[in-house]
């Protein structure tokens, strides 16, 4: 109008960009999420899977996506995998391993002092019905559930002690869950079980070290201190029970 040129201002286009992702402008990037966390983009088969196969072979991978407010997600996903491959375990235990093992127990149970005692307890162990069945399928859910808030309360209290609580219970729960992916070996009667929980406890501190980001000196110790703890007491109170029983010398 005046002859001179039109200016548009940019703030429009600098409010778009401050806000991309749902993201203000200078907070940190949240992460993607893990597989699992992505379940609706994926379908809920390949993402199981493939948290699984993350959380057994490329954990730091699985913990640097994984995020922290998706504590909901995460409890399914370690009730999920758990609860089945449990079951799973149990039943091929149950009726397929079971009656060869106590066919082997008896054979030498009944050549022993205590034959009858341990034909009576092998009976009770060979109830196989299907109420049984019912029973542990509708239980393992809640066991694995509970037992998944008391392991991340135990080792979010001595991250706390320790000094490694850097992002709050929620770090410390999401390192938990996902690190009860190995308890897919559950479904392996015998030698499975061990290594599951050795595995799991191993993929704790991996977690613990990405999910709070911090060393992973601490991250370890976070997860290697109720073990400790657990052990030592367990020495002294059975110390204190030899020497209570008069079993040692005076």
């Amino acid at each position: 109008m005046c002859g001179k040129p039109l200016v548009v201002p940019e703030q429009a286009s600098a409010a778009s960009t401050s806000f991309a992702g749902d993201v203000p402008a200078g907070a940190p990037a949240l992460e993607p999420g893990t597989p699992w966390e992505r379940r609706v983009e994926l379908g809920s088969w390949r993402a199981w899977r493939d948290t699984v196969v993350e959380a057994l072979f490329e954990p730091g991978r699985l913990f640097q996506d994984a995020r922290i407010d998706r504590g909901a997600a995460q409890a399914r996903f370690a009730v999920v995998t758990v609860t089945v491959f449990w079951i799973a375990g149990q039943m091929l235990e149950r009726f397929l391993l079971r009656p060869w093992t106590q066919r082997a127990v008896a054979g030498i149970a009944v050549r022993g002092q205590f034959g009858s005692v341990v034909q009576k307890l092998m009976q009770i162990e060979s109830d196989n019905s299907p109420r049984t069945a019912a029973l542990m399928a509708l239980l393992t859910p809640v066991v694995v559930l509970v037992t998944l808030y008391v392991n991340a309360a135990v080792t979010h209290l001595f991250a706390v002690l320790l000094g490694q609580n850097k992002r709050g219970f929620a770090a410390t729960f999401t390192a938990c869950a996902y690190a009860f992916a190995p308890l897919v070996l559950f479904a392996i009667p015998g030698c499975g079980a061990p290594i599951a929980v050795v595995w799991a406890a191993i993929l704790t501190g991996i977690g613990l070290k990405h999910t709070h980001r911090i060393g992973p000196g601490g991250a370890a110790a976070t997860v290697i201190a109720p073990y400790v703890l657990v052990c030592c007491g367990g020495c002294a109170l059975a110390g204190l029970f030899v020497a209570g029983s008069g079993v040692l010398p005076r």
